[in-house]
């Protein structure tokens, strides 16, 4: 059935992408690195699930599950950069947890909790806390005390951030902001690219405030909120760091069409680099309009590959990949 469903999203993909300008899309290449011989770390992202108990989300996000697990390679993580759930509830955790026990896409899996994730309606945000940590473990498998936490894969750090209330912009404690000093120190001896997880972009990168859509926007709004000059000067302290973020639902856009958008999903500043994910459950409506997508992450020696998929359709974005040389 998920095979079919491939099949026909492949096909639609494919009749749309005769009338998009450009031609961006690869849909022969297989699912598996560039160099797979060299290749140090192999992993996917995705964003903004927002899992209600609807059976069409749960498909949705199976059909990308899919396409993971029957990668040529086996993907070393999947990382899903929150708002898992679209109200925090018991039910969606539950339905979301099913789902991903249909499928086996990846060696690892990596959560971070999201905004919509802390709304539950019954306990506010010590309910949200306590419904992330079980079903983080009943997921992943990993035993977690705070929705903040670190892990790592082939020697690799992962730095997952949280928001400590139940509010829409982030809220990091004192305790969330040294912890992470204190992470991002002790990663940095290993000499390797450290990838920070957060569910918000910094504070007026990826053309915020504009894109997070309000008519008169904050100029802090659609970001971590009033941390995030804090999170940005520790994070910039070190080299070749890739902040991993979603929140703002906006499409894939390059460098070249920057300028009609007003902003980049992959944005670099020295050897700190922030990357917006696309929402994977809606249609975006700035960029490349699409659902179902996120970024591949490959990591070699002297460079990070970062590679736009469909994980829905089975295709690779090739207008929006980018390459980074490590420092």
């Amino acid at each position: 059935m998920i095979n079919v469903l491939k099949s026909f999203l492949s096909v639609l993909m494919a009749f749309l992408n005769i009338f998009a300008s450009p031609i961006f899309g690869d849909f022969n290449a297989p699912a598996k690195p560039l160099n797979p011989s060299e290749c140090k770390l192999n992993f996917a992202t995705i964003s903004d699930i927002h899992m209600t108990d609807e059976v069409l989300r749960s498909l949705m996000l199976e059909i990308g599950l899919y396409d993971m697990e029957n990668s040529e390679y086996p993907l070393d993580a999947l990382v899903a950069t929150g708002d898992l759930t679209d109200h925090g509830e018991e039910q969606e955790w539950q339905m979301l947890a099913d789902t991903f026990a249909k499928r086996n896409p990846a060696k690892n899996i990596i959560l971070a909790q999201g905004n919509h994730d802390t709304w539950t309606e019954d306990d506010g945000y010590g309910l949200a806390k306590e419904l992330f940590i079980k079903y983080n473990k009943e997921i992943t498998g990993r035993e977690i005390e705070n929705e903040y936490y670190s892990t790592k894969i082939n020697g690799y750090t992962f730095i997952v951030l949280a928001s400590e209330d139940d509010r829409t912009s982030m809220f990091m404690s004192d305790a969330q902001l040294a912890w992470l000093e204190k992470e991002m120190k002790k990663a940095s001896k290993d000499g390797l690219p450290i990838f920070v997880v957060s569910h918000w972009p910094l504070n007026q990168s990826h053309g915020l405030p504009e894109t997070w859509g309000d008519d008169e926007p904050e100029p802090d709004d659609g970001g971590i909120g009033d941390q995030s000059v804090q999170v940005e000067a520790i994070l910039k302290k070190y080299n070749n760091v890739f902040l991993l973020s979603g929140h703002i639902h906006n499409g894939f856009v390059n460098e070249r069409q920057a300028e009609t958008y007003g902003y980049m999903s992959v944005e670099s500043d020295g050897s700190f680099h922030s990357i917006n994910l696309s929402p994977y459950m809606y249609m975006t409506v700035r960029g490349r309009v699409a659902n179902g997508t996120g970024f591949n992450f490959e990591v070699y020696e002297d460079r990070v590959e970062i590679r736009a998929r469909s994980y829905s359709a089975g295709v690779w974005y090739t207008d929006y990949c980018e390459t980074i040389p490590l420092a």
